[in-house]
């Protein structure tokens, strides 16, 4: 390993400026030109890499840098390639087509409101995408409200609240696989410190939305479309009970702490299995959609929409950019500019956990806003704070749910804000209708920082813990 002898240390005046071109760069070319993060991240090297010369790095060192970092996205990688193989072999099994087809037969006037909510929240969870969810059962929920006479924002709000619950809370989720891998922690670890959380911020907006929904009580539901929509599922998909096995397997197994790459691919051949049994699937198309997603024709945009998806190439990207950041962090880190850029930061908190949280949603929030990207903000968020919160001995499960609790559920709220902007275009409201609307993202970075100053529900290390963390890490 390469020991940094006679290496110069970054100013803090040099490290905020490379760091503020990273920035710069990125934004540009995701706001401005539309372009892929995954893409702007990989031209920071043009900008981290001479940075790190001129401090008397040599190339060689550098790419060592960044492998050695980029070693720890292995896991991660792994799991979210198992998730796109997961995704086509659930549609194919008519698994998510049944949890779908459950969530349309609750709905009814008087619980309108709240049934958007779960029945957007299932589809999410089931799909593992927000951006989905909107653009298929969002829609048919804005054309029902709108026919009941319900203020459009309203709706819009219920919509993406179960849409981004469950984006949040499915390990199906590219979001949710990118913050815990740029944390460092696993997905499920990740995922059952995020209920403290989400949970009782989702039961709030059930009670909320009931409570508002009673006002449109006495109006009628036009269930053409719904109809249609079950309808259309029931005759490609044998939906019910078996076709929700492999949902129940996943989570068994997960419950007996296996391995979580072992538990999802074991999942997906229970769902292989049934798909051969019940649906007639052939095992070469079954292994095509593992690598390119299930592909159907049903006539129906929505179903459509919501059933072609999976497979390991829908998950490239996220792939390639975790690699990536973690690449870059690592050289980064290992040079001497996250350091010098966190010095101050450590300074002004002092032995405040409740400073550190606060700045954490403050470089959040300010992050998002910035960056207009979601995946943007989890990235720069999980690089910058993870060393402060190493050092208050929290361990990185806790940043990770801070993140998600700010940057996947702020970004609805900020009116140029991607996510916003296309919550807006797909459901044809204002972000100024919707976003007072918004409760599960108002709600949850509450008791999120109200855990953060209090102490609760925030793991931190054993001594021993910690020893053994940077034991490890001194190996590297």
């Amino acid at each position: 390993m390469s020991k940094n002898i006679n290496k110069k240390k970054p100013s803090f005046r040099f490290a905020a400026l490379v760091m503020l071109a990273i920035i710069s760069l990125t934004t540009v070319g995701i706001v401005v030109f539309d372009a892929s993060i995954t893409t702007m991240f990989l031209l920071s090297w043009l900008i981290v890499v001479p940075a790190a010369m001129k401090l008397g790095y040599t190339n060689n060192e550098i790419e060592e840098f960044g492998f050695q970092v980029g070693k720890d996205a292995f896991q991660s990688n792994l799991i979210i390639l198992s998730v796109g193989v997961l995704i086509g072999t659930w549609i194919a099994a008519g698994t998510i087509p049944t949890v779908v087809y459950s969530g349309l037969t609750i709905i009814t006037p008087k619980f309108f409101l709240l049934t958007t909510l779960i029945v957007c929240a299932l589809t999410s969870i089931a799909t593992g995408t927000s951006w989905g969810t909107l653009g298929t059962s969002g829609i048919a929920m804005m054309s029902i409200g709108t026919s009941m006479g319900i203020p459009a924002g309203l709706t819009a709000g219920a919509v993406i609240s179960g849409a981004f619950f469950g984006d949040k809370m499915s390990p199906l989720s590219d979001s949710t696989n990118l913050a815990a891998a740029v944390c460092k922690t696993d997905v499920i670890t990740h995922m059952k410190h995020m209920l403290f959380t989400t949970v009782p911020a989702f039961l709030i907006c059930i009670v909320l939305y009931t409570v508002i929904g009673f006002k449109y009580a006495g109006n009628t539901i036009d269930y053409n479309q719904i109809n249609e929509v079950m309808s259309v599922l029931k005759s490609n998909f044998n939906i019910g009970f078996i076709a929700i096995i492999p949902i129940l397997f996943l989570l068994t197994m997960l419950l007996l702490q296996k391995p979580a790459i072992v538990s999802i691919l074991s999942s997906s051949i229970m769902a292989v299995l049934i798909s051969i049994i019940q649906e007639g699937e052939k095992i070469g198309d079954l292994l095509g959609y593992m690598l390119n997603g299930y592909s159907i024709e049903t006539g129906l945009v929505y179903t459509d929409k919501l059933l072609n998806r999976g497979g390991i190439m829908s998950m490239a990207e996220t792939v390639l950019l975790v690699f990536i950041v973690f690449v870059i962090a690592g050289i980064l880190q290992k040079t001497g500019f996250l350091e010098v850029l966190l010095q101050p930061m450590i300074d002004k908190i002092g032995n405040s956990r409740a400073k550190l949280v606060g700045s954490t949603f403050i470089v959040s929030y300010a992050a998002n806003a910035f960056s207009s990207s979601m995946m943007f903000t989890s990235v720069f968020v999980g690089t910058i704070m993870s060393p402060l919160y190493k050092e208050f001995k929290l361990k990185p499960e806790n940043l990770s749910r801070i993140i998600e609790d700010t940057a996947t559920l702020g970004g609805p709220l900020i009116p140029w804000n991607s996510n916003a902007i296309f919550c807006s275009q797909t459901l044809g409201v204002s972000p100024y209708e919707f976003i007072p609307y918004c409760f599960l993202s108002w709600i949850t970075p509450i008791i999120s920082f109200i855990y953060g100053v209090t102490g609760l529900t925030m793991k931190t290390y054993t001594d021993i813990e910690l020893k053994e963390l940077e034991t490890k890490e001194s190996c590297i």
